[in-house]
């Protein structure tokens, strides 16, 4: 079927570039992924980590978004639970009555009875929960409820909470490692059907003519020959706008990202405050804020600043960090987290579309192709997208290609499943080596260098980054070594990606960027 077609090349192997491989080859195109540095080494390794409805976007009148995301986030759950467990989430009100009017302002889009005072009182989460559940339907999450005084007291609210409620969402502990269960599959896919699909990382394309070349940003690897595509897809992100200015294609500006940032702690009180339930609160400013336990210790999140600046250069700032700080204290001020009680730090940018003058929140959420008219072949960029929405935009945006190929819809992933049988129980900060396995057959118990030889070989890390950020997920482990990143210097030596006189220096750099991008602290032999 698809002999006669040149491939589809995607720019950007983020979750939202490899579902729609993976949706594309179910429907016999070829493909070709791209991009100029690791797979999901973008927005998809800085965001919150949570598959969910979108609570708050119903106060915004995006309903259609939240009843799209429940949807997806079912799939999830039942597609994929090595990578996404349910997680129950607690929401402390303060009054009963505060912003009902307001937040039905905003469902309606109505902005005259639209209130500056942000709080939510009780009736107003409960009117958004109840909505939540009925755009969710039967599925397998309970429904919301209000918790007793007995339940909620002793976790430590601060005394201006008068009310707790808890509901459901799902949460993906490492997105990174889903995408490299995306791109397995679609070496599957493509080998059952016979079609091609190629995965080119740490290439630059440069335009000429009607033609794509690459540049091969590592000496190491090989070449891609010159490429006429039946469709480019622009799936780069935040970094949509620079991605078509360099390949000279025409376009208004597409995209006005915000900056998220999040904290991770591993401090006892606080880990023994939650306990297996998360929180989404307000803070002091009125702003929501999550806390959540995550991967053995508690991840916090997020700001919402506009950043015009290089998304790969996104990094928290001393502001951020002590917003975020005075956030838990508001929400749990038994805690009293402090700087010193901050295992790391990360901060990306969301794809957001560019909206001149709004404020973020108010930002659309939502997902879409734009459609370039001045290319030799049809071309698009995806703009907006979220984790949670990954399937939906990669089906949606297959079927738009799809008839612009003259070709019809043979299959979608609504029922493809990465992992069979029951939803696995996984020890918290063992999931990445559970999916390791999963995904490589390697014994998850194995040395480092034994895993990180198998991230190489058969998950297409090419450098120490890849390994430790995007495979097995050592970034995230405040135990992690000199002597571990010795033995990750080994495996690449020892697949020719490193050259042996070149690894102390390597390693110095690797730590140096640990401690600028993360702000995490390497232990010593």
């Amino acid at each position: 079927m698809a002999q006669d077609l040149n491939p589809v090349l995607i720019l950007g192997a983020g979750i939202n570039g490899a579902a729609l491989a993976r949706e594309l080859l179910l429907n016999q195109i070829p493909v070709v992924l791209v991009d100029h540095a690791d797979i999901a080494s973008g927005t998809t390794s800085w965001s919150s980590r949570l598959i969910h409805g979108g609570l708050r976007y119903l106060e915004h009148g995006e309903a259609s978004l939240v009843y799209e995301s429940l949807a997806e986030r079912e799939r999830f759950l039942r597609n994929s639970p090595e990578h996404v467990s349910p997680l129950e989430l607690m929401i402390p009100v303060k009054s009963q009555f505060a912003g009902l009017i307001s937040s039905a302002a905003g469902f309606f889009n109505l902005p005259i009875f639209k209130s500056k005072n942000p709080s939510r009182g009780a009736w107003a989460i409960r009117s958004g929960l109840t909505m939540y559940d009925f755009l969710a339907g039967s599925q397998n999450l309970g429904s919301h409820k209000r918790m007793s005084p007995k339940q909620w007291k002793p976790i430590g609210f601060d005394a201006s909470f008068v009310d707790v409620f808890s509901y459901y969402d799902g949460q993906i502990e490492f997105p990174e490692l889903y995408v490299s269960t995306l791109i397995h599959d679609c070496q599957q896919i493509a080998q059952q059907h016979g079609v091609r699909f190629t995965l080119r990382t740490y290439r630059r394309p440069k335009l000429n003519g009607k033609h794509f070349e690459f540049e091969n940003l590592l000496d190491f690897d090989a070449a891609i020959d010159p490429l006429e595509p039946s469709v480019l897809i622009n799936a780069s992100g935040p970094s949509g706008d620079e991605t078509l200015q360099e390949l000279g294609i025409r376009s208004n500006r597409l995209f006005g990202g915000t900056r998220g940032s999040h904290l991770i702690s591993h401090k006892p009180v606080l880990k023994e405050a939650l306990g297996p339930l998360g929180i989404y609160a307000e803070a002091f400013d009125g702003r929501p804020v999550f806390i959540l336990p995550w991967n053995g210790g508690v991840l916090i999140g997020t700001t919402d600043i506009r950043h015009d600046g290089d998304p790969e250069q996104a990094t928290a700032s001393q502001e951020e960090i002590d917003y975020l700080l005075k956030c838990v204290n508001s929400v749990l001020p038994g805690v009293d987290l402090g700087q010193d009680d901050i295992t790391q730090h990360y901060s990306g940018v969301r794809p957001l579309p560019y909206v001149p003058a709004s404020s973020t929140a108010s930002i659309p959420r939502g997902h879409w192709l734009h459609e370039h008219t001045s290319t030799p072949w049809p071309c698009y960029t995806i703009v907006g997208g979220k984790l949670t929405t990954c399937r939906s935009l990669a089906e949606h945006s297959a079927k738009k290609i799809l008839k612009q190929l003259g070709r019809e819809v043979v299959a979608d992933s609504k029922k493809r499943k990465t992992y069979e049988g029951d939803p696995p129980q996984i020890e918290p900060g063992q999931r990445a080596r559970f999916i390791m396995q999963h995904l490589t057959g390697i014994d998850s118990a194995s040395d480092i260098q034994t895993l990180a030889a198998a991230a190489i070989s058969q998950l297409h890390a090419k450098t120490m980054a890849d390994i430790v950020e995007r495979r097995l997920m050592l970034v995230f482990d405040p135990g992690l070594s000199r002597s571990q990143l010795s033995g990750i210097a080994d495996a690449l030596i020892a697949a020719d990606k490193l050259a042996a006189d070149a690894k102390q220096e390597t390693i110095e750099t690797y730590i140096q960027r640990l401690q600028s991008r993360f702000g995490k602290q390497i232990l010593p032999d």
